[in-house]
């Protein structure tokens, strides 16, 4: 009854914060932010070409145009569907520890280091 307690209370929300802070989920929701802004950025360029067409030769001149933003993106967006959080593994390895044992890893910082091991 414990466990089911601690769980039920504690517990779940250990394991979103361990999601959450993940390095794993960090790196696939940065690439997709910095790749979208990429596209964005790009896209907007090409329209300030159009509009300047008589000044410009090519939006590839124009600084900030990142001409692998497209191709980039799509990377990101694969990386983000084919992505996997190793947190579930982890709390796993758990399942046969005591609840003592559980209730003290739920409070160790949560490291990087901590999703290498």
């Amino acid at each position: 009854m414990l466990t089911k307690k601690w769980f039920l209370t504690d517990g779940i929300a250990w394991v979103v914060k361990l999601v959450h802070q993940s390095p794993e989920l960090e790196k696939v929701v940065a690439d997709l932010v910095n790749n979208v802004n990429a596209v964005r950025v790009n896209t907007r360029i090409k329209q300030g070409f159009k509009a300047a067409h008589d000044s410009v030769r090519s939006a590839k001149e124009v600084p900030g145009h990142d001409e692998g933003a497209e191709d980039a993106l799509n990377v990101a967006i694969k990386a983000f569907d084919d992505f996997h959080i190793s947190v579930p593994g982890k709390i796993a390895s758990l399942v046969d520890k005591p609840l003592s044992v559980i209730k003290q890893r739920s409070e160790l910082p949560i490291v990087k280091e901590d999703y290498e091991s």
